[in-house]
């Protein structure tokens, strides 16, 4: 999100690992004989492809920087939300190696970071101090800071994915009211943060104030497009759950046995 090559040395580095990391676990199935679906494949290639662009993007002009941040943050932690890559790891891993990242899983820590206040918090706080206050210069100054930052936008905006619309086994996923409201006050936040930052010009340093107006456009316009997609995963999600468990009862109805008649009275 910079002209800086070595602020994204190791952003880009990470993103390369996620890739190699998930096409070997695919690999490894395939070895087995098992079947990873090709949605997920696509989900993950469009994850990774969407991180690359944005690291790549530079940071001038704002709008561009806000393109950027829209790939980063939002739409590639939908993909690899949708191509779950801890099921792949489940599925992938040896026996010691499943078990760790199921205690991983099944941890206290864990259970606290998938609540969504604390998702929430982390999403919309950390957008909040970059755009509306100094760190957006400084990260901008120094180039492992704006790496950092890269990071938590990354990692913020795929715990908020993963909760709303991923397959990956979490320790406790809210339910469809839930998640319909956790997202609604994600894009409620959104919404409010780039009407700051067209009213007030901020951040200060992101250029003209024009240029800024348009990124705040980019980012209002852009963020709810993003929001629309998660919505109908959601949704979409919700509905294939609804029929899976109708299929699954019309099974069971269909192998019980039938009650025995009772004999007739003369």
């Amino acid at each position: 999100m910079h002209h800086d090559t070595g602020a994204t040395g190791w952003p880009a580095l990470a993103v390369l690992v996620v890739a190699v990391g998930y096409l070997a676990g695919g690999l490894r199935l395939h070895r087995r004989g098992d079947r990873w679906p090709a949605a997920r494949w696509a989900a993950a290639a469009g994850g990774v492809a969407a991180l690359a662009t944005a690291l790549a993007l530079p940071g001038a002009p704002f709008a561009v920087h806000v393109v950027a941040h829209l790939l980063l943050a939002m739409l590639a932690p939908l993909l690899l939300a949708l191509a779950a890559p801890v099921t792949l790891a489940l599925r992938a891993l040896p026996t010691t190696g499943r078990r760790r990242l199921l205690r991983v899983l099944h941890s206290r820590a864990a259970r606290v970071l998938v609540a969504p206040p604390v998702v929430l918090v982390l999403e919309l706080g950390g957008m909040v101090a970059f755009y509306l206050t100094d760190l957006f210069t400084l990260a901008h100054e120094h180039p492992l800071l704006m790496a950092l930052v890269d990071l938590h936008m990354v990692l913020a905006g795929l715990l908020l994915a993963v909760v709303l619309v991923g397959a990956d086994p979490l320790p406790r996923r809210p339910g469809l009211v839930g998640s319909l409201l956790t997202l609604l006050v994600a894009a409620a936040g959104h919404d409010v943060l780039a009407k700051l930052m067209y009213a007030r010009t901020l951040p200060a340093r992101g250029g003209t104030p024009a240029e800024i107006r348009l990124g705040a456009q980019v980012m209002y316009y852009g963020g709810t497009a993003v929001e629309v997609a998660v919505a109908v995963a959601l949704m979409a999600g919700w509905y294939a759950r609804g029929g899976r468990e109708l299929r699954r009862g019309l099974r069971r109805s269909a192998r019980a046995p039938e009650p025995a008649a009772s004999p007739a009275r003369g």
